[in-house]
């Protein structure tokens, strides 16, 4: 999750919220925190493409027709990776459902064809898929992602993982609420994880700091501002919402360049920061 990025999908909010009558009209269905400004949505959207595509990386944009609603813009949940291929999740968010066929059709216009969870009662979110290591996955277990969701994980990754730790979520605030492992863990190189550690098990955080993590705490005045949720594009470059002012200065002086993106109605509205807007097809 910390080389650079060769290929990643991400999708537009021109095509996710496709008007502002239809964001007024579906908005509060979706859970978003308030209702996004349309124009100033899709302004958003360009310069977070634009980033991605000064890395480098070659960006494939979701297609509208594949786009089944306001959280299609968050396009890393449908869809899990890892070394034998994609892996197609199931949504514990019920509005989120009609994502995962969309993700398959996308997948396959593209080139790539994804396999299907072998449980029918698991639930599998990509924001609930930490990996640690290219061979040592965290999985958080909550509203989203339920044990038989890991099981299928790891039965399809099979033999490119060496361990896949289970990591129990708090209540938080409900299942209405988005709490994945990632709202609380990103990897941000080999080395280096941010943290929000009063919601992580103690066992889990310990396990973190014995395998040699050097672990940056997210400032708690940024938690829910999305400080926590920062995508590394690879190079000790990272990426994150523009106002978390103190988390920018705090990895700044870590070492890191950061880049930063105005994400008030594409992230903070329904809680999706960098890492939820993209997902990596391939990386160095």
């Amino acid at each position: 999750m910390t080389t650079p990025l060769k290929r990643v999908l991400v999708a537009h909010a021109q095509d996710c919220f496709r008007s502002q009558a239809y964001v007024s009209a579906n908005w509060r269905q979706a859970r978003f925190a308030f209702e996004p400004d349309f124009e100033d949505a899709c302004r958003e959207s360009d310069q977070f493409i634009s980033i991605l595509e000064d890395t480098g990386a070659v960006v494939e944009r979701l297609a509208p027709e594949h786009c089944a609603g306001l959280d299609s813009l968050y396009v890393h949940d449908p869809v899990v990776t890892c070394g034998p291929g994609f892996l197609l999740g199931r949504m514990g968010k019920p509005y989120r459902e009609p994502e995962v066929a969309a993700m398959a059709a996308q997948l396959r216009a593209l080139g790539i064809e994804p396999a299907e969870m072998e449980h029918s009662d698991a639930l599998l979110e990509g924001g609930d898929v930490v990996w640690l290591r290219p061979d040592i996955v965290a999985v958080g277990l909550g509203f989203r992602t339920n044990y038989a969701g890991l099981e299928s994980l790891t039965s399809f990754c099979g033999d490119s993982i060496q361990a896949a730790i289970p990591v129990p979520l708090p209540w938080w605030n409900g299942p209405d609420d988005v709490l994945h492992l990632m709202s609380l863990i990103s990897p941000l190189d080999t080395d280096h994880l941010l943290v929000h550690s009063r919601l992580l098990p103690v066992a889990f955080r310990q396990w973190l700091f014995d395998d040699g993590f050097t672990l940056l705490e997210v400032p708690e005045a940024e938690v829910d501002t999305l400080g926590g949720n920062v995508l590394s594009l690879g190079n000790e470059t990272l990426l994150i919402e523009m106002g978390n002012v103190h988390t920018i200065r705090m990895l700044q002086d870590a070492g890191f360049r950061v880049l930063t993106y105005p994400g008030r109605n594409i992230s903070l509205a329904g809680s999706g920061g960098p890492t939820c807007l993209t997902r990596p097809l391939d990386r160095e």
